[in-house]
């Protein structure tokens, strides 16, 4: 269990590396286009969130609790979050899924990531 614990931690601070570098580059989505490298990356780190909450749930069947309950919570949407922001690339799956999908995709990732800079710091804040 310690390597799961060790993995867990492991994860989440790269995800505390990795969250606000990309609302760093994102925020370029205000004024151009994101290269396609760029939601390569995003989903990379939709991933990486993603396998940090599987062991975070794997954690708390375990037995392991973390300080708060919420931050189960915040990790669970961070993940989803950016799951669903690395599919608005033009031509992604949430893109191509929806009705009527926006002209500037960048505007609302690059508004996500700055919201998902919030929920890095809060999961990473609510877990210690």
């Amino acid at each position: 269990m310690t390597a799961l614990m060790s993995l867990h931690a492991l994860l989440g601070l790269a995800l505390l590396l990795m969250v606000p570098a990309l609302a760093l580059v994102g925020i370029g989505g205000f004024f151009r286009p994101l290269p396609p490298w760029f939601y390569a990356f995003l989903r990379g780190v939709a991933w990486v969130a993603i396998l940090q909450v599987a062991l975070g749930f794997a954690l708390f069947l375990a037995g392991f609790r973390p300080k708060e309950g919420l931050h189960l919570l915040y990790g669970l949407l961070l993940a989803a979050g950016l799951h669903y922001l690395g599919g608005l690339e033009p031509g992604g799956w949430f893109y191509r899924g929806l009705k009527d999908p926006p002209k500037r995709p960048e505007l609302f990732v690059a508004l996500g990531l700055l919201f998902c800079v919030g929920l890095v710091l809060r999961v990473y804040l609510t877990g210690r």
